[in-house]
């Protein structure tokens, strides 16, 4: 492959280096014919530092397989015709001609591929020269002439490139402009050619215009075999990043970006379909403008003849389905008008409420809507309706079950029920998360552990924060929450909970409250008023822990007034309730005559019952009675010893205590059945005779330490 350039310097246009190895010839004007062999062998020796030359003029291999020439020349106008100016020389056609043969002879080329020339044509005498020029040109038997007229009105652009370096590199074969078989033919070079040299006129950088002549018709004849070249990096750059953008806006609707890149691309790729998208979208554009001004005068139309000519003529269709949407209206207002007639009028002499809403808020056809809406206004203005209302209003936002109740049993006009099923909904899913929580952590009456240290700290607290992060304003829930702080030992948390629920008006809130005044975490004074007002509070609220203070501190005389037949009093209410520690109470209360006649028979009733509820502290005054006989029945000390030892395996202190210190006062048959039940669990070997000696004492001791140890 040779380049040889005329008039013009190889690097003109080129962005970036050269590949190193392609061979470039530079001559800045046309020898005359004796001159032309030693010209070209000196541009020769100056472009290549080591020269190769065939060693005799017929050699049939030639000297160059590919030959390309570039030159650049001037039209003007003489006396004696058309001339073509180079460096100081006027020649005319055929001395242009014969001249730029002779150079390109020098050579001796086996195949002259392209030539690019280059006129400037200031004086616009080109169409006059254009048939001589043409017959001088194809003597030089180039298989294409590409002759580019350049008036002086284009101007340089910074996408323009080099046709020449283009073309030889193999563009015009690349993919997406030819087929990449590594051979440009004549029909890929024209196609490639004709786009760029178009692409430069409408940037108004290029020539005026340009000709392109070809030696034959053949489109498969070979002008350019670049598969062996070595690339130009900055062409292939430039064309990776062009190729790839063109792949991203062919998938693109931005006008805007199309067509920045169509106005700056150097090589284009994709350029053709890139026109048709950008061509595409400004028609969808400008389409969907014309069919949304038709739309703005149709939108609110009710004719139902302009919506379906809309629809069966848009093309884009943006508001389609909206137009079919007010088609189908305007069909089911027709259709509806008779049955909404008799739906108003039934609603009217009924004056019912959610029927006139029904109507007005479904109605379609509508004729009577404001007549509804009035009698609407006059419905909710009257004064039992705004009661009723008000009570309605107060049930949902306290989601108060009984309130609920009473407002659907008092109601008249009724139109609450939506609202009471939604909040009954609420109601059911917070009984779902609260009672796992107050399974927990909750008092007894909620099903929840007696004592604060049988809660189990973490799981509680997860159970019920989460059921609390859903409904953080219900009081229960903070409320058990604060339980679990108080077994935690955070008194400031717990208080706090506390106060929360007593603002909700959560009766538990007051029993704990007053069960943690009456034992204060740092053993401080008891503030006995506070502790029975918070009690009484909860009390008549139906809490069982307050009523179970209650009883405490009456029954110890502590409160002024108060006595032990108060404490009976509240004991048995709620023990009649099923509350166990309420039920020992009595059962004690009877045993002791505190309050009431002392009976040993209802102390043994009672007793049981909280026994049967397995309330630890019961068992052994029940024991104590099965013992000892009396007003109750016979002495069955086989039913004692089974009360003792299951309340000693509960740790009781009571049992501890009546089995260690008070072991003497035990019934012997009592006594030799724990000695009997010592022994099977192997921590007794003395003699099972119901003699209450220290060794059974000792024994039941180190069984007691043992199950504490245990946990």
């Amino acid at each position: 492959m040779q380049l040889l350039f005329i008039g013009t310097a190889p690097e003109a246009g080129l962005e970036g280096a050269l590949p190193a190895d392609l061979p470039l010839i530079s001559i800045p004007a046309l020898p005359e014919a004796g001159a032309v062999q030693q010209e070209v062998f000196a541009a020769r020796l100056r472009a290549n530092p080591v020269s190769t030359f065939v060693s005799g003029p017929s050699d049939e291999a030639g000297q160059f397989d590919q030959f390309y020439l570039i030159a650049r020349a001037s039209l003007e106008q003489s006396g004696e015709g058309v001339r073509l100016s180079l460096g100081d020389d006027s020649l005319t056609s055929e001395d242009f001609a014969g001249r730029l043969g002779s150079a390109v002879q020098a050579f001796a080329p086996k195949n002259r591929r392209v030539g690019f020339l280059h006129l400037n044509d200031t004086a616009d005498v080109f169409p006059a020269a254009l048939p001589g020029l043409q017959t001088a040109l194809t003597g030089l038997e180039f298989d294409m002439l590409v002759l580019m007229i350049e008036t002086g009105e284009s101007a340089g652009c910074d996408t323009a490139q080099p046709l020449h370096y283009s073309l030889i590199s193999g563009l015009a074969d690349r993919t997406p402009f030819g087929d990449g078989d590594g051979i440009s033919t004549a029909a890929e070079v024209e196609t490639y050619l004709t786009a760029a040299l178009n692409r430069a006129k409408s940037r108004g950088c290029g020539p005026a215009y340009s000709l392109i002549l070809k030696a034959q018709k053949d489109p498969a004849q070979i002008l350019v075999d670049h598969a062996a070249r070595t690339p130009f990096d900055a062409m292939e750059n430039r064309l990776y990043h062009e190729t790839f953008e063109a792949m991203f806006l062919l998938q693109s609707a931005e006008v805007a970006d199309m067509r920045t890149f169509l106005d700056t691309c150097v090589y284009c790729p994709n350029e053709s379909e890139l026109q048709a998208r950008l061509q595409a979208t400004e028609d969808a554009a400008r389409t969907a403008a014309l069919e949304g001004e038709i739309w703005n005068r149709i939108r609110n139309d009710s004719s139902r003849e302009r919506l379906s000519i809309y629809v069966e003529n848009c093309a884009l269709c943006e508001h389609r389905e909206e137009a079919l949407a007010m088609i189908d209206t305007i069909d089911a207002k027709s259709a509806a008008r008779d049955e909404e007639e008799q739906q108003f009028l039934a609603a009217a002499e009924k004056r019912g409420l959610p029927e006139l809403r029904a109507y007005v808020e479904g109605c379609i056809a509508c004729t009577h809507r404001e007549e509804a809406a009035a009698l609407i206004s006059e419905i909710e203005a009257d004064t039992a309706y705004r009661a009723e209302r008000d009570l309605l209003d107060d049930a949902v936002a306290t989601r108060n079950p009984d309130k609920l109740e009473m407002y659907l049993i008092s109601c008249t006009v009724c139109d609450g029920q939506a609202e009471v099923d939604a909040t009954l909904e609420i109601l059911a899913k917070l009984d779902t998360l609260r009672q796992p929580c107050l399974d927990a952590a909750g008092l007894p009456q909620f099903g929840g552990p007696r004592k604060l240290e049988e809660i189990d700290q973490p799981q509680a607290l997860s159970i019920c924060e989460s059921a609390a992060r859903e409904f953080p304003e219900d009081g229960l829930l903070r409320t058990t929450l604060g339980r679990i702080a108080q077994a935690a030992g955070d008194y400031s948390l717990a208080s706090a909970a506390y106060d929360f629920g007593m603002e909700a008006e959560v009766p538990a809130a007051y029993g704990l409250a007053a069960y943690s005044e009456y034992a204060p975490p740092d053993g401080g004074r008891i503030d006995l008023q506070k502790v029975e007002a918070l009690a009484a509070k909860g009390a008549e609220m139906g809490d069982w822990l307050s009523q179970e203070i209650l009883t405490v501190i009456y029954s110890k005389d502590l409160v002024p007034g108060k006595s032990g037949k108060d404490a009976f009093a509240i004991a048995e209410n709620i023990a009649n309730q099923g509350n166990p520690l309420a039920q020992f109470f009595v059962g004690y209360y009877y045993l002791t005559g505190t309050g009431t006649e002392p009976s040993q028979t209802q102390a043994k009733e009672w007793l049981t019952k909280s026994v049967e509820q397995g309330y630890t502290h019961a068992f052994s005054f029940l024991a104590e009675l099965y013992e000892r006989g009396g007003d109750a029945g016979a002495p069955q000390p086989d039913q004692a010893a089974d009360l003792y030892w299951e309340a000693l395996e509960q740790g009781d202190p009571t049992a501890i205590d009546r089995l260690t210190t008070q072991l003497a006062d035990r019934d012997r048959e009592v006594v030799r059945l724990i000695q009997e039940r010592l022994r099977d669990a192997g921590l007794y070997r003395g003699r099972v005779d119901g003699v209450p000696g220290p060794g059974t004492a000792a024994a039941i001791r180190e069984y007691a330490d043992a199950l504490t140890s245990q946990g």
